[in-house]
């Protein structure tokens, strides 16, 4: 069998010497193999086949290339174009009568819905696939169908999971187990045991997910698979910890370590390391927890993970203050509220795009439909106007009934069409939007910044940066509740809004942290408003129901535009920290 470097290297060279009839088949198995690595040019290669197949009116090669750009659509993200070419695929393979493509597509749709965790249209995608796979199995007896009927299992099993209904999942994940077994594709055992024993695990149900990791262990190693084989060595020590068994924990941990090492993958060698801090804080071995989590700390920020980084901060944290150094102790829990707040921020970002990822798809699919039923309506329409013709001399009435009738569709489709995209704006507004103050959040915030430097490196003028951080917060979040605390960071922001100009952009950066951006504005002009927006929170109590809160806010300023906006941020950080060790309530200038 030949490498996929020279499958396609064959390809390529067969295509050179092809007439135009063979030209759209060998470039839609060029897309096959490339798009998932290289997905704009599989894309550039699914369009040249579309051309082609439509051009000589090869349906089948035109239905090809459509699910070649739904998968690069797929692969990139843009899952409005995956599910519209999927669809159109699923329909041309239909009019071929080709189950097995279809069976295929359907399962397509069902990928896309779960990236966006729209998990009841992804189930009813891959149930509707399975069905197909598992008919074409019980007609024709073919392997590859009962082999993609295994597969589905797996699938739906992690739509279940993640769902929220372990039993189900364990199910499916069984049957998929199953069909890999009588089928011999042993590529896919050790992944679907690893994910029963993840599902038992959730369920508590530790002996039996035991039992399952050190089959997949066995599994791994027999195939030399050392990815797999660490994922299951840390989850065997991650049910040993949960079992009190530490010794045992601590020696899988350690070879899990070792596994991922020896193959030099840092983001396995960073998940044992964690674990071991985890294992050695429950053991009471605080100074050599705190050593390892050191070890982490410094991997983490080399892999710029910053969720595990947040992570190792708490433990650091807690251990610190086990060792009795409470100063750096207090330092470093605010390193990881910040940062912590920082990634939270991103996540509810993340989710924002989630949904509105999901708006776009679920609005293609019912376009895709509504058209679908126009077409059939329109059809319906023309055979009668015809029919009218024939028997009846009404042909002048019929017509007219059928323009009116197709104007009125056309019309209502497009004010649905108006609907979904002022929907689609207050979406994408929205994604944009801190939605407690009204602020910009992060991400609309790093856009402008972007936008800013950008602009600086054009016309060579700097820009004003002002972060600020209101002092002694949690002091009031704890005395009165988060409800004040919610109430003090909306009036806040109303009074940094009016404060600033049109072009000035404030947004809420995390927790009870603001920046602030000031277009075409020096260090003079910029620490001249971070002093005004200071005395305009601290000249004016806030109320909170019969209570006059006196709150104060410390701002680190800086010029942007010269250098990097990280380095531009940590200065403008520094800044404000310096203001917070001088006694709070101040501003400071980074030089």
């Amino acid at each position: 069998m030949l490498s996929r470097p020279a499958c396609v290297e064959e390809l390529e060279s067969r295509l050179q010497e092809a007439d135009e009839n063979q030209r759209a088949g060998i470039l839609n198995e060029l897309a096959a193999l490339v798009t998932e690595s290289n997905p704009d040019h599989g894309a550039g290669l699914s369009r040249e086949a579309l051309e082609i197949a439509r051009v000589t009116g090869n349906t089948e090669q035109e239905a090809a290339a459509h699910f070649g750009l739904g998968d690069a659509g797929r692969v990139t993200g843009d899952y409005r174009s995956a599910i519209e070419n999927y669809s159109i695929a699923f329909d041309l393979f239909g009019n071929q009568g080709n189950a097995l493509q279809k069976g295929r597509c359907l399962r397509r749709l069902g990928d896309v819905h779960y990236f966006v965790t729209n998990l009841d249209h992804s189930l009813r995608y891959y149930l509707r696939a399975l069905r197909v796979f598992e008919q074409i199995a019980e007609k024709e007896g073919a392997a590859s169908a009962r082999l993609q009927a295994g597969h589905l299992q797996a699938t739906i099993g992690n739509v279940l999971k993640a769902s929220g209904d372990g039993n189900g999942a364990l199910e499916y994940y069984r049957r998929a187990h199953g069909i890999y077994m009588r089928e011999g594709f042993s590529e896919g055992i050790p992944g679907v045991l690893h994910n029963m024993g993840d599902a038992l695990q959730e369920k508590g149900r530790l002996d039996e997910a035991r039992e399952v990791y050190n089959q997949v262990l066995e599994e791994s190693r027999q195939r030399n698979d050392g990815y797999l084989c660490s994922l299951a060595l840390n989850s065997l020590g991650s049910v040993c910890l949960l079992q009190n068994d530490f010794k045992e924990a601590d020696r899988l941990f350690q070879q899990s370590l070792e596994t991922s090492t020896g193959m030099g993958r840092k983001r396995g060698i960073l998940t044992s390391l964690m674990k071991q801090v985890e294992l050695r804080r429950i053991q009471g071995l605080h100074q050599e927890a705190f050593d390892i989590s050191q070890r982490a700390e410094t991997l983490a920020v080399e892999l710029n993970d910053r969720g595990a980084h947040s992570c190792i901060l708490q433990e650091k944290a807690a251990l610190l203050s086990s060792l009795g150094e409470h100063e750096e102790a207090f330092t470093t829990i605010a390193r990881h509220k910040r940062l912590h707040e920082e990634v939270m921020a991103e996540k509810r970002v993340r989710q924002i795009d989630v949904l509105r990822l999901r708006y776009e798809t679920e609005a293609k699919e019912r376009e895709i439909e509504r058209l679908r039923r126009d077409r059939a309506v329109q059809r319906v329409m023309i055979f009668g106007a015809a029919a009218g013709l024939l028997l009846a001399g009404l042909s002048l009435s019929s017509v007219y009934r059928s323009v009116r009738l197709r104007t009125r569709v056309n019309r209502e489709l497009s004010g649905k069409n108006a609907e979904l995209a002022k929907a689609y704006e207050r979406v994408e507004e929205l994604s944009r939007t801190d939605e407690l103050t009204g602020l910009a959040n992060r991400r609309a915030m790093v856009e402008r910044l972007t936008g800013e430097q950008a602009r600086s490196a054009r016309n060579g003028r700097g820009f004003g940066l002002i972060l600020g951080d209101i002092d002694n917060f949690k002091a009031w979040n704890d005395r009165y509740g988060h409800e004040c605390g919610d109430a003090i960071l909306v009036e806040l922001s109303k009074r940094l809004r009016k404060a600033l100009r049109e072009q000035d952009l404030a947004s809420r950066w995390g927790g009870e942290e603001f920046l602030i951006l000031l277009p075409d504005t020096n260090p003079e002009g910029c620490t001249s408003v971070a002093e005004k927006l200071r005395e305009l929170i601290c000249g004016k109590p806030f109320l909170w129901k019969d209570c006059m809160i006196d709150l104060t806010m410390t701002f680190g300023a800086c010029e942007g535009g010269r250098t990097p906006i990280d380095e531009a941020l940590r200065v403008a950080d520094s800044a404000l920290y310096k203001g917070k060790h001088k006694g709070r309530n101040r501003v400071e200038t980074a030089g």
